[in-house]
């Protein structure tokens, strides 16, 4: 079975708070073993902030309608429970809101307590459709695990609407478990895992934060069956130091370098070709281009394609100019 010392984490795109990152390589069956959990982590597990009640003045209960505002206090508290937030503090923070006049009110009309910032300030609250129109709102924001139910017993005073709050940081979760290969060895799995979060938290941040939850239970149970709390801390250690690869550093390993062409899994014309060349190694191929490679002996499109395509598996690209 591979160490963990041979699995990497790669990089492969982040644009905005979304994030698609490659694990591999893994023992066959252990990428869904391992997919399947950091994703169900990722729903329900992780930390986040959301509103949990409002006040909005002149308004007793959430069944009634706001002069001058086309949405009724239902509709209000619909679009309030879709604005993001971050929040630093662990106590619940008081924001509020207020306008006045004919326009549009949106997540980023909120005045916002320190320490709190709003993710997505172009979500829509309310449309105030009268010149003499205001919206005057208290809105109470909490950090919290999961999905909370708002209920009766949250009514602490009169007007005071308790919000259903969906914690979770994470809008959507998608992977796709693919086969990988290091050296001779061809049954692995590599993992591809696309987040996208809320903006509260950062993608990579999200999955490494899943990573220590899992790490973290696998250690409770580890002590539970008798192994010392201070051995299991060092296995964590140990398994911190796994190597992140990105695009902009990814490089040929030294052990993939060295490999011989002659041990190669391409067909015996292409070694030929190759070794007549003078590439003796995965890392002479490492510099080669096209062109060279059609110039040698025996060398046609057939040996090429299968040279590129095994390059490519290695980590290496073999460029047309």
């Amino acid at each position: 079975m591979l160490s963990f010392e041979d699995i990497t984490v790669k990089v492969v795109e982040e644009e905005g708070n979304a994030g698609k990152y490659e694990i591999s390589p893994l023992p066959k069956g252990y990428g869904h073993t391992l997919v399947n959990s950091l994703r169900r982590i990722l729903l329900s597990s992780l930390g986040g902030s959301a509103i949990t009640s409002v006040r909005i003045k002149g308004v007793e209960h959430e069944y009634s309608a706001v002069k001058g505002i086309k949405e009724d206090v239902v509709e209000i508290v619909l679009n309030l429970k879709q604005i993001r937030f971050k929040v630093s503090a662990d106590e619940p923070q008081i924001c509020k809101l207020q306008a006045s006049g004919k326009g549009i009110v949106t997540a980023k009309d909120i005045s916002v307590a320190a320490g709190v910032e709003v993710t997505n300030p172009e979500i829509v609250i309310a449309n105030l459709t009268d010149d003499k129109a205001s919206l005057v709102m208290e809105i109470v924001v909490e950090k919290g695990v999961g999905y909370r139910e708002a209920d009766d017993e949250s009514r602490s005073e009169v007007g005071r609407i308790p919000v259903d709050a969906d914690f979770s940081p994470i809008k959507s979760v998608n992977f796709e478990v693919t086969d990988a290969r290091k050296g001779q060895m061809t049954n692995l799995d590599a993992v591809k895992i696309s987040i996208e979060t809320d903006g509260s938290i950062a993608p990579k941040q999200a999955l490494l934060d899943s990573a220590k939850i899992l790490q973290d239970f696998s250690g409770k149970v580890m002590v539970a069956l008798g192994v010392s709390k201070k051995e299991v801390e060092q296995r964590a250690e140990e398994l911190n130091t796994i190597p992140e690869v990105t695009p902009e550093t990814a490089v040929v390993e030294d052990e993939v370098s060295s490999w011989k062409v002659e041990d190669l899994p391409i067909s015996k014309r292409s070694k030929s070709g190759l070794l007549a060349g003078g590439f003796q190694t995965v890392g002479d191929l490492s510099h080669a281009k096209v062109a060279d490679l059609l110039e040698l002996p025996g060398f046609g499109n057939k040996s090429l394609n299968e040279v590129v395509e095994l390059m490519k598996q290695y980590g290496i690209e073999i460029k047309s100019e």
